[in-house]
């Protein structure tokens, strides 16, 4: 069974589509709430701003095939519950059409997890502020704080962007940052990657963040790979013609467009 609230039209079936884009809107571990509102908010965005890439020459909403299934019915304060929700939904989609690149939308952190679980990628590129290395977080296991702790467990983890983290994540990333990109790979992007001076709508905003130019520099050192899935996530709008929505918003439109370029 799949749990699905629907809240736009689909472009194409999903047996059809390139892409397949799917609202997570869960945010119940992190000490800052707000990021459940993310998917609405970039969903507007996207909307609104111009789907043509100047960079690329193309514009991927109109080359791609894309499926918006509308937002995971989650349970709210239950991450074991939402996970099987989401697993259940992704396992859909896979079924449906197995060649489809699935695109989430957050929600926090954690969401990323049992979708990269269901995906199986080789390689998870994580961008991001922080290391989310730690085996819990004020004593809870499974949440934003911890969620790369099992996904370097099962996974070939590559982090960049990462500025912040605790005195016990040191030994944990020591270990992984000699990690190369190899095989499938899944791409999740945490908005407070970015400098908080152009991303202030984060949880847990940090200085000396990336610019947009990093972003895509970065970006494009991964095109050539062969990403399966991506995520967007840690965006919590402050209000309506939200600056960091917009950003968000360009960041579904470059991860689009190195797929249809």
């Amino acid at each position: 069974m799949i749990y699905l609230k629907k809240s736009f039209v689909d472009a194409c079936p999903v047996e059809e589509a390139d892409v397949c884009l799917l609202g997570i809107p869960f945010d119940s571990t992190s000490i800052s709430h707000g990021s459940r509102f993310g998917p609405a908010a970039i969903r507007e965005a996207l909307k609104d701003m111009e789907g043509y890439d100047s960079e690329t020459g193309v514009n991927p909403f109109e080359k791609l095939r894309i499926a918006d299934l509308g937002d995971i019915e989650i349970v709210p304060g239950s991450y074991k519950l939402t996970a099987e929700r989401i697993v259940d939904t992704v396992e859909w989609i896979r079924e449906q059409n197995p060649e489809a690149f699935v695109l989430s939308l957050g929600g926090e952190h954690l969401v990323s997890l049992p979708v990269i679980e269901t995906l199986k990628p080789k390689t998870v590129v994580q961008f991001d502020a922080h290391a989310d290395l730690r085996e819990d977080f004020i004593g809870k296991k499974y949440s934003h704080a911890d969620w790369a702790h099992y996904v370097a467990r099962d996974f070939n983890l590559v982090q960049r962007g990462v500025r912040s983290w605790s005195e016990e994540e040191g030994r944990a990333i020591e270990e992984v940052k000699g990690n190369k990109i190899s095989g499938p790979t899944y791409l999740t992007v945490d908005m407070d990657v970015f400098d908080p001076a152009i991303a202030p709508e984060t949880g847990l905003p940090e200085p000396s963040g990336w610019s947009f130019d990093e972003f895509c520099n970065n970006l494009d050192s991964i095109k050539n790979e062969n990403l399966i899935g991506a995520d967007v996530v840690e965006f919590s709008p402050n209000g309506f013609n939200s600056p960091t929505a917009f950003l968000a918003a360009n960041v579904i439109k470059k991860i689009l467009s190195i797929l249809s370029s």
